[in-house]
């Protein structure tokens, strides 16, 4: 009874090993990154008196493009495509652009609904980007739900351009 149990102990304990083992030798791609800007800001404390300005305090004026979605979807529509290209060629020509993607959707859906319906909004923008050789470190993505309409009226017309992504350069 003692040898079965001291030879289940081995097999157990040199599983263990070779599991330990195993996962210490994977690798995973890593993608070099020249240099990373980062910035921190202060929550807690007041900010106006430090001087930091926040994202809501400062009037980016008109967005630099306008990306519309189809009601309820957040894949790219294909009338869009050729501002999201060109947009590309821009931020891969002047490395030092950052791009503020803000998604945004109708009144139509529970705030929380809207709130994760526009992030992903934001986030397919993002993405098409990425895939077409943007750095990902330069494109910053923030979804708004229903709370930044463009047209407060209760209308399809309004609706239609509710739901968007809005580009601005902010760098």
């Amino acid at each position: 009874m003692v040898s079965i149990f001291k030879v289940s102990m081995k097999k157990i304990i040199y599983s263990l090993f070779a599991l330990a083992l195993l996962f210490s030798c994977s690798s995973t791609q890593v993608e070099k990154v020249s240099q990373q800007k980062t910035t921190t800001v202060d929550l807690t404390g007041n900010q106006a008196a430090r001087g930091v300005v926040s994202r809501e305090s400062v009037d980016l004026g008109e967005p630099y493009v306008r990306i519309y979605f189809d009601y309820d979807k957040d894949n790219l529509r294909e009338d869009m495509l050729s501002d999201l290209l060109a947009i590309s060629k821009l931020m891969k020509e002047n490395s030092s652009y950052t791009l503020l993607v803000e998604g945004h959707a109708d009144e139509r859906g529970t705030r929380e609904y809207n709130l994760a319906l526009s992030e992903r909004r934001a986030k397919s923008v993002e993405d098409f980007l990425t895939a077409s050789g943007v750095s990902p470190f330069n494109i910053e993505v923030v979804g708004y739900g229903e709370e930044k309409p463009v047209n407060n009226a209760s209308n399809e017309s309004a609706w239609s351009k509710n739901r968007r992504a809005e580009l601005f350069f902010i760098r």
